[in-house]
């Protein structure tokens, strides 16, 4: 049962899908932040990716109350439309068949003294956005040593533990893909004393606002939950290791 909400907070800054003025200030966030690790995939997002505007997918903005920058931001991929963007690189076990999955991508946060909070406030959003979507996996790759904090969130390895896949999205940079039950959440973080328990099941952030998030229906022309089985890149990698 989830636990009585215990209060209201409000945030220096709102979490909402990114509008068209918007995403300017993602672009040169994504390309600061990708650059300094990744040079030549920092340069290619100097311009809006296609999957910014398609069905399926959503891009979670973080806005400063004060001046209207980008302080964060995230896209979400369901396989409604496509398979998810990790399974060009690697095949999902047989438990993801015939499930609603949205892999989280692009996740850029802005250094300064808000930065953790504007993560918790964009994970917040982004379990909402799940669950009100009836979504029965979150997925995402991290590469060192982002994949740390998913371990942090309590996410799970989809293969071994700790086996990298590169990901061709990601300029074939090593990435470990993990998933997480939105519906067990509650639970599993109450269970576990997590400190994003309080964050997100008992405060109401009235600054956090999904509204226009598109549905992710099934329609008659929309009537597959996309997977892709391949002979993924990573096989060779995880053998040579």
């Amino acid at each position: 049962m989830q636990a009585a909400v215990a209060r209201t907070e409000t945030l220096p800054f709102k979490v909402e899908i990114a509008t068209e003025a918007q995403m300017d200030g993602v672009i040169q966030l994504r390309a600061a932040s990708y650059g300094k690790h990744l040079p030549e995939l920092g340069a290619k997002l100097r311009k809006a990716e296609a999957a910014d505007f398609e069905l399926g997918c959503e891009v979670l903005v973080a806005t400063s109350k004060l001046d209207g920058s980008v302080l964060g931001t995230l896209r979400t991929h369901a396989n409604v439309m496509a398979p998810l963007p990790l399974e060009a690189s690697m095949t999902l076990p047989e438990k993801f068949d015939d499930t609603l999955m949205v892999e989280t991508t692009r996740l850029c946060i802005k250094g300064s003294s808000q930065g953790s909070l504007v993560r918790s406030a964009l994970f917040k959003a982004l379990h909402q956005y799940c669950m009100e979507q009836g979504v029965n996996w979150m997925l995402a790759a991290g590469r060192k040593p982002v994949d740390k904090i998913y371990d942090w969130l309590l996410f799970s390895d989809v293969s071994e533990k700790s086996m990298f896949f590169p990901m061709q999205h990601a300029g074939m940079v090593p990435h470990r893909v993990m998933y997480f039950s939105p519906q067990e959440a509650n639970a599993l973080w109450l269970t576990h004393q997590h400190p994003l328990h309080s964050f997100v099941f008992e405060t109401v952030h009235p600054d956090i606002d999904l509204s226009k998030a598109r549905p992710l229906a099934v329609t008659p022309e929309n009537s597959t939950l996309f997977t892709r089985a391949i002979e993924p890149v990573a096989a060779a990698f995880n053998r040579a290791q």
